[in-house]
C-alpha cells in the first residue's frame, strides 16, 4: 500500500502540543496501570507525533489506512525501528543470553504536610557539634594568640575568601585550624571559595576523602596540587 499526501500538506510542519501529550499520557496511564507515568511519558510523545501527522491526511487516505490496519502495524514497526537505528553509531551491541530482569521502584510514597515532614526528619537527624565534623576551630582571639595574626588581617582574609569562617551561634565566626599553614591560609583556598560559595559546604567538601584526586582536597592543596583541586571543585559545583 502506498499512501499519497498532497504537496501542500507535506510541506506543513507537524506540531505536537504539550497539552496533547498530557492528554494521551492520561489515557495510557488509565489503560496501563502497571507501568509508571515516567515510562509512559516518552511513549505519549510518540503517539502524539503520529496523531499529529495522521490528522493531516484526507478522509480517503484515512479510510485506506483503516482498511489495511494489519499492514499499518507492520509499517509503523518498520519505521520505528529505522528511526531508532539512526543514532546507534558508536554503541556496543550486547549479546544478552539470560532473561533481562525488569524492576520498578515504589514511587515517591505518601505525601505529608510540612510539619509532619519536619517531625519525621527530626527523628532521623542526629545533632552534631560543629567541631565533630569540622575539626578543631578557633575564634579571632585564639588565632591571634596562636599564630600572631591580627584580627584585622584575619577579617580581610575572611572577606576575600582566603579563609573559611563557620558561623557558630547567631553571629560569631570560628575558623577551622586545618586551613592554616604556618599561620597563613593554604594556597588556593580563595579560588575554591569562589567556586563553592557556601562556607559549610566548601569546608565539608575540602575535608572529605575524594578518591579521584588521591585524598582530601585540603590535603592536596597543601601538597601544591591547586589546579587539580580547582578542576575537581568545578566538576562538582560549577
Amino acid at each position: 500500500m502506498v499512501a499519497t499526501v498532497r504537496k501542500s500538506q507535506a510541506a506543513k510542519q507537524v506540531n505536537v502540543s504539550s497539552a496533547a501529550v498530557a492528554d494521551i499520557l492520561d489515557v495510557l496511564a488509565r489503560h496501563n496501570p502497571g507501568i509508571s507515568r515516567s515510562v509512559l511519558k516518552g511513549k505519549s510523545r510518540v503517539v502524539a507525533a503520529v496523531t499529529a501527522a495522521t490528522v493531516r491526511l484526507s478522509d480517503q487516505q484515512q479510510r485506506q489506512i483503516l482498511a489495511h490496519r494489519k499492514k499499518l502495524v507492520e509499517a509503523m514497526g518498520t519505521v520505528a525501528a529505522d528511526l531508532a537505528g539512526h543514532d546507534d553509531q558508536g554503541r556496543i551491541q550486547l549479546d544478552v543470553k539470560l532473561p533481562v530482569e525488569v524492576s520498578q521502584g515504589d514511587g515517591r510514597g505518601e505525601v505529608v504536610d510540612i510539619e509532619e515532614g519536619r517531625r519525621r526528619l527530626a527523628a532521623f537527624a542526629t545533632p552534631l557539634r560543629l567541631e565533630d565534623w569540622a575539626g578543631p576551630v578557633a575564634g579571632p582571639s585564639e588565632i591571634e594568640k596562636s599564630f600572631g595574626t591580627r584580627r584585622s588581617t584575619l577579617h580581610d582574609w575572611h572577606k576575600r575568601g582566603a579563609v573559611i569562617g563557620l558561623l557558630k551561634g547567631e553571629r560569631k565566626h570560628v575558623f577551622p585550624l586545618a586551613q592554616f599553614v604556618d599561620g597563613r591560609p593554604v594556597e588556593g583556598m580563595s579560588e575554591v571559595t569562589r567556586i563553592i560559595s557556601n562556607p559549610r559546604v566548601a569546608w565539608h567538601w575540602l575535608v572529605q576523602p575524594k578518591p579521584s584526586i588521591g585524598g582530601t582536597p585540603l590535603d592536596r592543596l597543601k601538597q601544591g596540587h591547586v589546579p587539580e583541586v580547582l578542576a575537581a571543585a568545578a566538576r562538582d559545583f560549577a
